[in-house]
């Protein structure tokens, strides 16, 4: 396996150092037979059904996170991100079926990474879209355009959300606004399941704005966020060093699974987005809300809210988004029923959750193929804290991402980042999350390969 690895990492390094001299005898296409393919499958059903997907692997190792009794990513975790296949049917003029493969490997040893299984595979949403102003035939121009999407939807809040596949973004590590709170995903370790998602109905309106823009709100019924258990972050994990904690690691414990259709309670979440789009500037801007009852008695809600932007020319970018969450929660319980700290394991009662990221990227330059072939410059600031009533939360930290991505083949990047995280209150760290290696500052560095078609 250490051979195996080794080579993948040299051919992968190789691949990028031929690159631009082997376009100079022919343009490589890797991807092309896939994008054939589809194209194919789209022609013979006379546009019915298209395909699309992406690829991505990585190599990413952490310094200075703490030691889990399940898992250590202090040692390199090599993995098949995603695999994913996208396909969209067309049923009649009016109603379209769309849905998600996705598929992740994981060759890391199961120490490290504290993955069960070492392949993943889950649809990670399915739904139907109707049309509803068409099959109306009313006049769009004066109403607008509406539709109604029903099934297991990616929940419309923020931004990020709505475009995860990595190869819309110029990072492949998340936002904590994605990571932490809308729960796009989870740790860095286990890697499935890209995409807030949950079963539920969505009303989409859009309504052109004279000649300024677009205007586009969405409201959704959805089963929403929930915990089996007596607190929204009672989820637990057990250091080396032998005590078991509440990480506190924010919202992605409590999204429902992929073939998970019920809720643990009667009461249904509201989602709301409101965003518009001027044609004067490639700028979207929004704002989202997300209210639901998390506990199974529905007795205790959840609300959050926030603010999204995005700036998207072709050589720079500039992104953004706030969200925070108000949790009702009763005080003093522990769920945890080993030994522990009690600084991370008591129940605080309501708290708040924030979070924010300010994201900028520059192609300073392109070559050849000028859509292709490019190198971009980004980085990124984040901030969160996912209980701002703990006494100590190891996700009360800043961060800072730096990254390099590098398009030298059609449809194929590779990219580069390095992180930096800083913990805040770490004097009040307690001596069991030390013992385990937690230090204030945590790095990381990640190489990933990226493929679509």
């Amino acid at each position: 396996m250490k051979k195996f690895r080794r080579k993948s990492l040299a051919l992968f390094v190789l691949a990028g150092v031929m690159a631009p001299y082997s376009a100079q005898a022919a343009e490589p296409d890797p991807m092309g037979g896939f994008t054939k393919l589809a194209k194919s499958i789209s022609k013979s059903t006379n546009g019915k059904v298209n395909v699309s997907g992406y690829m991505n692997g990585h190599y990413m190792v952490h310094d200075g996170a703490p030691k889990f009794v399940d898992k250590n990513i202090n040692k390199p975790l090599y993995q098949l991100r995603e695999a994913s296949i996208f396909a969209d049917v067309s049923l009649s003029d009016n109603l379209l079926f769309s849905t998600e493969m996705e598929t992740s490997v994981d060759f890391s040893a199961k120490s490290t990474s504290g993955r069960d299984d070492r392949v993943k595979v889950a649809f990670n949403y399915y739904y139907f879209d109707f049309d509803l102003a068409s099959a109306a035939d009313w006049d769009t121009d004066a109403y607008g355009n509406l539709s109604i999407r029903a099934g297991r939807l990616l929940v419309p809040f923020l931004s990020y959300n709505e475009n995860k596949p990595s190869f819309k973004q110029v990072l492949m590590s998340q936002p904590f606004t994605a990571q932490m709170l809308s729960p796009v995903n989870n740790v860095a370790a286990s890697f499935n399941r890209f995409g807030w998602t949950d079963v539920g109905a969505s009303v989409n309106w859009s309504y052109i704005v004279g000649d300024s823009g677009l205007f586009d709100v969405k409201l959704s019924i959805i089963n929403g966020l929930f915990s089996e258990g007596p607190a929204l972050d009672g989820n637990s994990a057990q250091l080396i060093t032998g005590p078991t904690v509440r990480p506190r690691d924010g919202l992605f414990a409590n999204k429902s699974d992929w073939d998970q259709f019920s809720d643990n309670n009667s009461n249904k979440a509201i989602v709301a987005k409101v965003s518009y789009a001027p044609f004067s500037m490639p700028l979207d801007v929004g704002v989202s809300y997300y209210t639901g009852a998390w506990d199974n008695s529905g007795s205790q809600n959840l609300s959050m809210y926030g603010f999204h932007m995005n700036y998207l020319e072709k050589n720079w970018t500039l992104k953004g988004e706030y969200v925070k969450a108000n949790v009702e929660q009763v005080a003093g319980i522990n769920p945890v029923t080993a030994p522990g700290p009690a600084a991370l394991n008591q129940t605080t009662g309501n708290y708040n959750m924030m979070s924010w990221y300010v994201e900028g990227s520059v192609i300073p330059f392109r070559y050849g193929d000028e859509d292709a072939r490019f190198l971009r410059m980004i980085a990124r600031y984040d901030d969160v804290d996912t209980n701002n009533q703990a006494m100590f939360n190891p996700f009360d930290r800043s961060r800072v991402t730096l990254g390099l991505e590098w398009g030298f083949l059609n449809n194929i990047r590779a990219r580069y980042e390095w992180q930096s995280h800083s913990i805040d209150n770490f004097a009040n760290a307690p001596a069991p999350f030390i013992a385990a290696g937690g230090d204030q500052k945590i790095k990381m560095n990640m190489l990933s390969l990226i493929s679509y078609f």
